[in-house]
């Protein structure tokens, strides 16, 4: 249940992100996080789709997180590059190279076997509210510095480090997030009543503005994979210290571990390299790669262009006489 449900936010996330990337590539401004950005996103129509679709895969990741583990959920939502992948492979028409589905299969396997050896286990801490201070000061101040170096320099650093600043906000997010689902076994009243509602605000707002400017002010490879493969380790870090989470730690198990995330990361840079990812967005200004070349929009153009032909063979009539 908890896998399927990690799984289904990863699909939402990798739909999301597509919806996401063709809202925000062509807003003005593209010097970071401004009003200005926010303003144009909440005008595009397939933004706005986008985030819907997001936000019914963050439920589904409440749910999971309520359920299961941060060190089993958030390591699952990595299958979002490999799902982003077939997206564009089976909607957009963009050619699958051997190597890419090497790198498909590496990032799948990868992570299949980490999470097979490190067996993650649900911990049975409660955090108190010393823990939560500590724990969440060390990661607004990781992102800040992150976000603070995002501002200048070439484009994919930019892309990178404001990437991996959200990247590592929405860690805090997670584990916020699993705490706030504890409070509905409490009541509503309790929900509105909690803090983590609150600061779960916030650091949404906040994590989602950042991710919005890693995907406009560099390439799109660069800033998905910075997303995708930050939050993993922040997440298990913070599971372990806030809720005594644990994965297998004798010699053996943590060897096939690193070797299991290095396949992994492998792989995933591998995606992050392919014309499927890489070259999703042409540099060139004005021009989308991908707009027109999904399969709705090729259909709608074929049906446009038989219409056309149809009309330019049908044969004049005259006029009737008076």
């Amino acid at each position: 249940m908890v896998i399927f449900l990690a799984l289904l936010t990863a699909l939402a996330n990798a739909v999301a992100s597509i919806c996401q990337r063709l809202g925000v590539e062509d807003a003005p401004s593209p010097n970071g996080p401004t009003l200005t950005l926010v303003r144009y996103m909440v005008q595009r129509p397939i933004w706005l789709m986008g985030f819907a679709i997001m936000a019914a895969g963050y439920v589904s990741q409440a749910v999971a997180l309520h359920v299961g583990s941060l060190n089993l959920v958030q390591p699952l939502l990595v299958a979002e590059l490999v799902l982003l992948v077939a997206l564009l492979w089976l909607w957009f028409d963009t050619p699958l190279r051997p190597r890419d589905l090497l790198s498909a299969v590496a990032t799948a396997a990868g992570l299949a076997s980490f999470l097979a050896v490190a067996a993650p286990s649900v911990g049975s801490r409660v955090p108190n509210a010393k823990e939560w201070i500590i724990a969440s000061v060390a990661i607004v101040a990781a992102t800040t510095g992150l976000s603070l170096g995002g501002l200048r320099g070439p484009a994919w650093r930019r892309a990178l480090l404001l990437g991996a600043g959200a990247s590592t906000g929405f860690a805090l997010l997670a584990a916020i997030t699993k705490s706030l689902t504890d409070q509905f076994a409490v009541g509503i009243g309790a929900v509105f009543g909690s803090w983590q509602l609150y600061a779960l605000c916030v650091i949404g707002v906040g994590s989602f503005v950042l991710m919005q400017s890693a995907f406009q002010v560099g390439p799109f490879a660069v800033s998905q994979s910075a997303l995708i493969l930050v939050n993993p380790f922040v997440s298990i870090a913070v599971g372990r210290v806030l809720y005594g989470e644990s994965l297998r730690s004798s010699a053996v198990a943590v060897l096939c571990e690193v070797l299991s995330l290095f396949v992994m990361i492998a792989g995933a840079v591998g995606l992050s390299a392919s014309p499927l990812v890489a070259q999703v967005h042409d540099e060139s200004v004005g021009h989308h790669l991908l707009k027109g070349r999904g399969r709705y929009a090729q259909r709608a153009a074929r049906r446009s262009l038989a219409a056309s032909l149809r009309k330019r063979h049908e044969p004049e009539t005259d006029p009737p006489l008076a």
